[in-house]
C-alpha cells in the first residue's frame, strides 16, 4: 500500500480510498466502491490524502468538520447544502492526479455519495461524473414491512406460506444484514415493521412474567383464504394445537438479536419503527386476565407496561406507529379508542422517557379507523414527535401516479402537523415491475416536506422477506428486494 503515498516507486498510479474507518456508514460505502472497482483499492484514513500518487483518490468526508478539512486540503467549492443526508461531489484533476471527494453534512449523506461513486464505477461511467451537490427529494423513505415474528405473533396477513415459511428468516441476522445493505443501497432510510401485537416475541415485561415468548415458532396447519380480513382470527386453537420449533432462542436471545439488527439498521443510516393494529393480544390472551376487551383494567395495564418496555429495552428503536383498527369498538367515555390508545401507548411512552430522559420517540398515529380532531386531542400531551399516517393510494400504488384521496387531509393539517403516506402495494406481488415515467411522476406528486413527513411502501397479504415461489431457487433463496431489485430502486 505505500506504492501511492509520497515517496513511493510506483510507475503508474493506483486508485486510493480515504476516509474514516470509526464511521459505519463510510465503511459501506467504502466497501461498495471497493466491490465496484475492476482492481483492488488500498485503504487509507482521510488525512494520509494529502500528497498521496493515487490516481483516482476517492475521499469520503463525513460531517462539517470532516467536509471543512478536504474542501481546504483540495481547493473546492464548500458544499452548497448543509441539510441532512445531503452531500456534494468534487472533481479535481491536477498534477496528473484525479481526485473524486464526497462531501458529506452528515455520515448518511458521505454514505449515498460514495454509493454514487460506486454505481459509477459499476456502470463504467467514473469520467462523466462530475460536480454535483445532492439533497433528498423526501427525507424519510420507507419499507413497509409486515413481519410475520411467529405463529403466536402474527402480523396482519400471515394466513400465508410467504409468511408461515418466512418466520425463520425474521430471527436469522444474515437474511437482515442482506435486506439492511440493499435498503441502503436503494437509499431507503425507515424500516416500519408491522405486527398485531408484536410484545410478547420483543420484550419482557416484570409486571407480566407469564406472557413473553421463548423460541421461535410457526404452525404446520394448511393455510387457506377463510381468516378475516380484520386479522381477529390470524390466531386459531388448530394452528397453536400444531406448531413446530424453528429457533430455539430465549427472551434475552431475542432481545440481543434486535438490538444488533436495529444497530446494523443504525449504521445504514435507517431507522426501525414497530407499528401495530389493535387491540389484539395474541400470545397474551388470557394470561394474567389479558383480554382484548379495551374496557379491562388489566388489558390496559398491560399495554402500557409493554410500551415502555419497548421503548427501554431497544435505545435505537426511532418510534412506534399506531391504529385504532382492526378490533376495536366504538366505545363512548373513558374506554373510547382514542383515550385507549393515550392510556397504553400514550401513557407507556411518557413512562419510559421518564426513565430516558432527553430521548426523541416519534409516535405515528394512523387515520385509519379514527379521526384527526380525536387524534389530536388526546395525544396533546404527547413528549415527542407525533406525526399522522394516511393510506395514499389506498391499496394500489401502481394504479395511479395522483391519487386524489389526501386532498381532505391536506387541507385540513394543522399548521406544523405532517402526515406519513402508507403506499400500499396489494397489486404486485411475484412480477418484476419496473417503469421509471410512472415512479417519477408518482414521486413528483407527493405534497411537499411542510406536510408530508415520509412514506412507508409495502403490501398486505405478502412479505418481503425471502420468496418461496421458485421451483429452481437459489441456496439460500432469493431476497424479495433483490429478485425484484429493480422496482426497489425505482
Amino acid at each position: 500500500m505505500a506504492l501511492i503515498l509520497a515517496g513511493g516507486a510506483a510507475a503508474q498510479p493506483r486508485p486510493g480510498l480515504f476516509y474514516d474507518r470509526s464511521v459505519e456508514p463510510l465503511t459501506f460505502a467504502a466497501t461498495e466502491i471497493a466491490r465496484a472497482s475492476a482492481s483492488a483499492i488500498p485503504e487509507f484514513s482521510l488525512d494520509r490524502l494529502t500528497g498521496a500518487a493515487c490516481s483516482p483518490c476517492f475521499a469520503l468526508a463525513a460531517g462539517p468538520a470532516q467536509s471543512a478539512r478536504l474542501v481546504k486540503t483540495l481547493n473546492v467549492t464548500a458544499a452548497r447544502n448543509a441539510a441532512p443526508q445531503s452531500y456534494a461531489i468534487r472533481r479535481v484533476t491536477s498534477g496528473g492526479r484525479t481526485t473524486i471527494a464526497v462531501l458529506g453534512a452528515d455520515a448518511p449523506g458521505a454514505m449515498y455519495g460514495g454509493l454514487d461513486v460506486a454505481e459509477a464505477l459499476r456502470l463504467g461511467t467514473l469520467d462523466q461524473l462530475r460536480d454535483t451537490d445532492r439533497a433528498p427529494h423526501i427525507a424519510q423513505r420507507g419499507i413497509k414491512f409486515n413481519i410475520p415474528l411467529d405463529a403466536r405473533t402474527p402480523s396482519y396477513s400471515d394466513n400465508s406460506d410467504a409468511a408461515q415459511n418466512n418466520i425463520a428468516e425474521m430471527w436469522s441476522f444474515d437474511f437482515w444484514r442482506e435486506f439492511l445493505d440493499h435498503m441502503a443501497r436503494h437509499r431507503y432510510n425507515v424500516l416500519s415493521l408491522w405486527n398485531l401485537h408484536p410484545f410478547p416475541s420483543m420484550v419482557r415485561v416484570a409486571e407480566y412474567p407469564e406472557v413473553a415468548l421463548d423460541d421461535v415458532k410457526r404452525t404446520t396447519v394448511r393455510m387457506d383464504d377463510s381468516y378475516s380480513g380484520s386479522g381477529h382470527d390470524m390466531v386459531r386453537p388448530e394452528i397453536l394445537a400444531n406448531l413446530e420449533t424453528v429457533r430455539s432462542l430465549s427472551m434475552a436471545d431475542k432481545i440481543r438479536f434486535w438490538r444488533d439488527v436495529m444497530q446494523y439498521a443504525r449504521n445504514r443510516g435507517i431507522d426501525v419503527y414497530v407499528i401495530t393494529w389493535n387491540v389484539f393480544t395474541f400470545g397474551a390472551t388470557g394470561k394474567h386476565g389479558i383480554t382484548t376487551d379495551q374496557t379491562n383494567p388489566k388489558t390496559i395495564d398491560y399495554f402500557r407496561a409493554s410500551v415502555r418496555e419497548m421503548v427501554l429495552t431497544y435505545p435505537l428503536l426511532a418510534g412506534m406507529g399506531i391504529a385504532a383498527g382492526e378490533n376495536m369498538k366504538n366505545l363512548p367515555g373513558e374506554f373510547s379508542k382514542e383515550k385507549f390508545l393515550w392510556k397504553t401507548y400514550g401513557e407507556g411512552v411518557r413512562d419510559a422517557l421518564k426513565i430516558q430522559p432527553g430521548r426523541q420517540f416519534r409516535m405515528i398515529h394512523r387515520y385509519h379507523q379514527s379521526g384527526q380532531g380525536e387524534i389530536l386531542n388526546e395525544f396533546k400531551d404527547y413528549p415527542g414527535p407525533l406525526d399522522l399516517s394516511f393510506k395514499y393510494s389506498i391499496a394500489h400504488m401502481y394504479s395511479i401516479p395522483n391519487p386524489p384521496f389526501i386532498q381532505p387531509v391536506l387541507e385540513n393539517l394543522p399548521a406544523g402537523r405532517r402526515t406519513w403516506l402508507t403506499v400500499r402495494n396489494d397489486d404486485i406481488y411475484s412480477f418484476r415491475w419496473g417503469d421509471p415515467a410512472y415512479a417519477r411522476a408518482y414521486i413528483r406528486n407527493i405534497a411537499g416536506p411542510d406536510k408530508i413527513a415520509g412514506f412507508y411502501m409495502g403490501p398486505d397479504g405478502y412479505v418481503w422477506g425471502r420468496e418461496f415461489l421458485s421451483t429452481e431457487p437459489d441456496a439460500p433463496r432469493q431476497l424479495v428486494i433483490s429478485k425484484q431489485w429493480y422496482s426497489f430502486m425505482l
